[in-house]
């Protein structure tokens, strides 16, 4: 009935079959140059038969045998081949195994970048063909290779899929492999609450199912998690389980040593960092760890340039950025841009640096921008989201169960009870049970009822105070609305107007007047609807002031509007309303460049470049390139005194290229960053200074960014309004 060729063939592919399900076997021990021979045969024959499904399975065969045999670059001309057929064919079970077989070579091979053109595709085929144990694969492959990539949006989202998947499964050693890296992930976006929920999570279920190897790697975790938020002592407590369980891991050991060589360099010791980073080298290089060097020799050149050597220090920077870029390494590389920049800073070639400092904000915007943590964190919530709904069904499910559990004791016990009472007095007993019944459904009646009253009226309270405010922020929006915007007056301007709450105690305002330029910023007492309800009254003024008296001088306006805030509360004795706003006015001439300026606690801050004329006396912040100046006003309020009180009008000659900035007190009176504390003015000042080279609107991306970051999780203390203008 069948040829013996074809018996041998099938023989053949069954041995090999056996082998791939075997990993931990040890290779059947079968001649190599013989067995490859019968191989081609195979193929020779089943190409001219025209066997498109032998020809397949002999490819795949072959292709397996030779990666056993750790001949990977035979293995993956094999594969290659396998995968044309599978292609040619349609077939979705040999076009998965064809990807499974080619991401395998390429991990091995160290080409994890390129791993990723086959690693998706097998994974969407493992789906198709419903194999679980190639979805689990595929799962924890991808989750390794884009976080070793530094492409952590994928990486995340593929672990939000993965947590559910393992889950389902009830594969906890997986579970806890995707938990540390979404430990991991968190921590390089800053997000270490996060972080260390879930690593924690990892270690307590790799503590159950007694894996050392990942154990230590969740605590190498755990560790770079604390050395994060500087603190170097439970960093150096972690670092030591983590080399407890990797001590006969080679590999993994000299990454966690990496991390303990960047605490000695953040303990201001890199004398002693230096000889450890030159010992995990040698180790890496002995076991070809490509992608473990990388870190060290960017630690290396950081430690140089702390102890001075910094020829030392650029040789292993370029080396770092040589390799990670060969290896698509974009956050290694990113890393290597900053050091080189800050190096080539402190030997005086700031032109050089520059060109670095470009690079790594490039990058840094690729892999860290506002959107690309929004969404990671936006998939994060939904996950969670998902999670809980599914906890509060099973918590229903469970709940309907014990309910129905209860009720059929209850219906015994009644039997039991009616039996007795039977006995005993039957009548009597069923009046009893019957009246009290009664009373206790009466009872509950009347407190559901009265519940039930209550629930409508707090939900009705609650829908009426959401509707006014949803309703002021309507009215107001319409009115902010009407003002005219930065960029109908300045081109390279931006304006970043945060509200606290629905509606908002800040206001901006713009109007076009004649051949003059009028805008302002201003702070409300207070926020949400009290600040809502002053802001408006503030717009108004100031649109009454300039429409209907005809006056833009800044100080008269201010005055102004200080005589009607009085009028508008009617300061008597015995009732004053302590409340106001903080303003600051300007009216700028396009054709002569003069800005005249009033302010009312707010002052006027203008960045010029440092080798120009002065704008004033007194100067907030200065680097090589730019000068913050500040523009007085007066400590008074709008609205705060009954006396009269005079605003004086500033008038400032600007030029081209000068920045105007103005901003109220919302952004440096958050609390947030490591320590909780407030925003230091004088670093919000010298950030300024900073970034006054960057066009206006990535000036705008980079103080949300920082903001953002800043505030974390904790709570928006009050309006944020930050205007800036640059002078064309």
């Amino acid at each position: 009935m069948f040829k013996p060729n074809t018996i041998k063939a099938f023989l053949l592919l069954a041995v090999f079959g056996i082998l791939t399900l075997r990993v931990n076997a040890k290779p059947v021990p079968l001649d190599n140059i013989d067995s490859l021979k019968y191989f081609e045969n195979l193929t020779r024959q089943y190409e001219r038969d025209g066997d498109k499904v032998k020809l397949v399975e002999t490819l795949i065969a072959k292709s397996q045998y030779l990666f056993n045999k750790k001949n990977f670059d035979n293995a993956l001309i094999e594969a290659n081949q396998a995968l044309i057929v599978s292609l040619d064919m349609g077939r979705e079970q040999y076009l998965e195994k064809a990807y499974y077989l080619l991401s395998q070579i390429h991990i091995e091979k160290g080409l994890l970048y390129e791993s990723i053109d086959y690693l998706y595709p097998g994974y969407r085929y493992s789906i198709a063909t419903r194999d679980s144990l190639k979805i689990g694969w595929y799962l924890l492959s991808i989750s390794k290779v884009e976080g070793e990539l530094g492409r952590l949006n994928n990486a995340i989202e593929n672990n939000l899929t993965a947590i559910n998947f393992f889950k389902s499964r009830n594969d906890s050693l997986s579970l806890a492999k995707i938990y540390t890296s979404q430990g991991i992930i968190h921590t390089e976006f800053g997000n270490f609450v996060t972080a260390q929920s879930y690593l924690e999570n990892a270690i307590a279920i790799l503590k159950v199912v007694v894996d050392s190897t990942y154990l230590g790697i969740t605590y190498r975790a755990l560790a770079n998690n604390s050395l994060r938020q500087s603190n170097n002592l439970m960093a150096d407590k972690h670092l030591k389980k983590s080399e407890t369980y990797l001590k006969n891991n080679p590999k993994e050991l000299a990454r966690t040593q990496t991390v303990g060589a960047e605490l000695l360099i953040n303990q201001q010791k890199p004398n002693s960092a230096i000889p450890l980073l030159q010992s995990i080298l040698n180790t890496q290089n002995e076991i070809n760890d490509r992608y473990g060097q990388l870190y060290p020799l960017l630690l290396l050149g950081k430690a140089h340039a702390r102890v001075g050597n910094y020829s030392e220090s650029k040789k292993y920077l370029l080396q770092c950025l040589k390799q990670s870029e060969s290896l698509s390494i974009i956050n290694i590389s990113r890393l290597a841009y900053k050091e080189l920049s800050q190096l080539e800073e402190l030997q005086g070639n700031k032109t050089i640096g520059y060109q670095y400092l470009r690079k790594y904000i490039s990058l840094t915007d690729s892999l860290f921008n506002y959107q690309i943590i929004s969404e990671a964190n936006r998939l994060e919530n939904i996950s969670a989201l998902r999670q809980k709904e599914k906890e509060i069904q099973h918590q229903r499910e469970n709940l309907l169960l014990s309910q129905a559990n209860l009720n059929k004791s209850r219906l015994r016990q009644l039997f039991l009870v009616g039996f007795i009472a039977i006995l005993i007095v039957l009548v009597v007993v069923s009046y009893l049970a019957y009246r009290n019944k009664q009373k206790a459904n009466l009872l509950l009646a009347q407190q559901k009822e009265k519940i039930e009253k209550q629930k409508n009226m707090l939900e009705q309270r609650s829908r009426d105070i959401t509707d006014s405010l949803n309703y002021a922020r309507r009215i107001q929006k319409a009115i902010l609305q009407t003002s005219e915007q930065p960029t109908d007056f300045f081109d390279d301007s931006f304006l970043i107007f945060l509200p606290k709450e629905l509606v908002s105690g800040d206001f901006y305002w713009f109007k076009r007047f004649n051949n003059q330029m009028l805008f302002a910023v201003a702070d409300c007492t207070g926020h949400g609807a009290p600040g809502a309800f002053m802001s408006i009254i503030g717009m108004f003024g100031l649109n009454q002031i300039v429409s209907e008296l005809n006056e833009t001088n800044p100080g008269e306006v201010l005055q102004n509007l200080n005589g009607l805030f009085h009028k508008s509360f009617e300061q008597r004795e015995g009732s004053e309303i302590f409340d106001g706003m903080d303003i600051a006015f300007c009216n700028y001439n396009p054709e002569t460049r003069e800005l005249r300026y009033s302010g009312a606690n707010i002052y006027l801050n203008i960045v010029r470049k440092s080798n120009t004329q002065p704008v004033s006396n007194i100067i907030l912040n200065q680097n090589e390139t730019h000068t913050l100046y500040q523009v007085k006003c007066e400590r008074q309020s709008i609205g705060y005194v009954t006396e009269k009180v005079s605003f004086s009008t500033h008038s400032v000659q600007l030029e081209k290229d000068d920045i105007i900035y103005l901003y109220t007190d919302g952004f440096t009176d958050q609390f947030g960053g490591p320590n909780g504390k407030k925003f230091r003015l004088v670093d919000f000042r010298n950030m300024l200074c900073s970034i006054a080279s960057y066009p206006m609107a990535k000036q705008k991306d980079f103080l949300l960014e920082i903001f953002s970051e800043w505030k974390g999780n904790n709570v928006q203390v009050d309006d944020v309004t930050v205007m800036g203008i640059r002078i064309t």
